[in-house]
């Protein structure tokens, strides 16, 4: 078990962010090794595993061991919207920061470049680099966006918590995987890797509690240098529904209209319903992600965005630098009243 100690000042620095996809990737390739949790991941594994290369095999043996731990890149490359963004921050991470983070892992059995990878050899870390985007393109792209839209509804349902009763209402609500105990928050079944000990003290650092879909069943923290933010990443992927929802073919931008109902179409116009609808169904999407859903140009789809939310049927949120559409109660009302289906949540 791991203790977690909470001071006053460390539960008002609490944040919930998802990492972005070369986290995602990074977390994956402990998935494709082992074979537990079939049920969630066996079709993924299935098409994925046969497909990774050689480099990319011996990424997953150096990142996640099946001996145990993990290398940390996530206190390294922090929050990262893209690929190619998560990567340019390794490859351009100081040497001495790199020898750290992949210190924590013991050398490779037999010969291997992954060696000169530990020694932060600038040829071996780009090497390292166009692996990790070979597995992205192969184990993460192709269902990127169930699982960022995944991702988002999990966030989202997490900082409504935060915000409607609190941050300690948000730690309780990580049971059973984690349990609050003012101040503490336990962790069990947790094996430390860098420390000896079972109690982990924040000293006044940030805590992003990061959701995964390919995080093992037992939460994991990693902690960056003296000052820097500590990430616990948590599963948030239960159900074998959600999972078989996220591993199947996503339906082409251009069928969306399909299930517009004609009466919002004749109110709002085609183009328009369409928007509106993808915005219900993908809540706090970008204007970039609500283009590409509804099959629109982005200049189109702010156009009919703001449209909208003159209208009052949706609203704009900020989630950092980013601005996100989501749909208001009298968007709601419009839908249910026009026969669409349920909205998501």
């Amino acid at each position: 078990m791991l203790r977690l100690h909470f001071a006053a000042e460390d539960l008002a620095q609490l944040r919930v962010t998802p990492l972005g996809p070369l986290a995602e990737t990074a977390l994956s390739l402990r998935t494709v090794q082992w074979r537990d949790r079939a049920v969630l991941f066996g079709g993924w594994r299935a098409r994925t595993g046969p497909r990774i290369s050689a480099d990319g095999r011996e990424t997953a043996r150096f990142l996640s061991p099946t001996a145990g731990g993990l290398v940390d890149l996530f206190t390294l490359t922090g929050a990262a919207a893209t690929v190619d963004e998560g990567l340019e921050r390794l490859v351009s991470a100081p040497d001495e920061r790199l020898r750290s983070e992949f210190s924590v892992r013991p050398a490779p059995r037999e010969a291997s470049w992954t060696t000169e990878v530990m020694d932060a050899d600038p040829r071996a870390v780009r090497r390292l680099a166009v692996a990790l985007k070979s597995c992205h393109q192969i184990a993460i792209s192709p269902y990127w966006g169930p699982m960022e839209q995944h991702l988002r509804a999990e966030t989202t349902r997490r900082g409504r918590l935060m915000v409607q009763s609190g941050v300690e209402a948000l730690l309780r609500s990580l049971h059973p995987m984690a349990v609050w105990n003012a101040p503490v928050l336990e962790i069990p079944g947790y094996r430390p890797v860098l420390q000896p000990g079972t109690d982990f003290r924040l000293s006044g650092r940030p805590l992003v509690l990061a959701p995964s879909v390919f995080c093992e069943p037992v939460p994991q923290l990693f902690a960056g240098p003296e000052n820097d933010t500590v990430v616990m990443v948590y599963p948030a992927l239960h159900d074998p529904v959600d999972a078989a929802a996220l591993w199947a073919p996503s339906a082409p931008a251009r069928h969306i209209g399909a299930s517009v109902p004609p009466a919002l179409s004749a109110l709002l116009g085609r183009t328009r319903a369409v928007v509106l609808c993808v915005i219900a169904d993908h809540p706090a999407c970008t204007t970039t992600q609500l283009a590409r859903r509804a099959g629109v140009s982005p200049a189109s789809a702010s156009e009919h965005a703001t449209t909208l939310r003159k209208a009052g049927l949706t609203a704009l949120a900020r989630e950092r630098k980013a601005v996100l559409h989501t749909l208001t109660h009298l968007g709601h009302t419009l839908l249910n009243t026009n026969g669409s289906a349920q909205p998501g949540s």
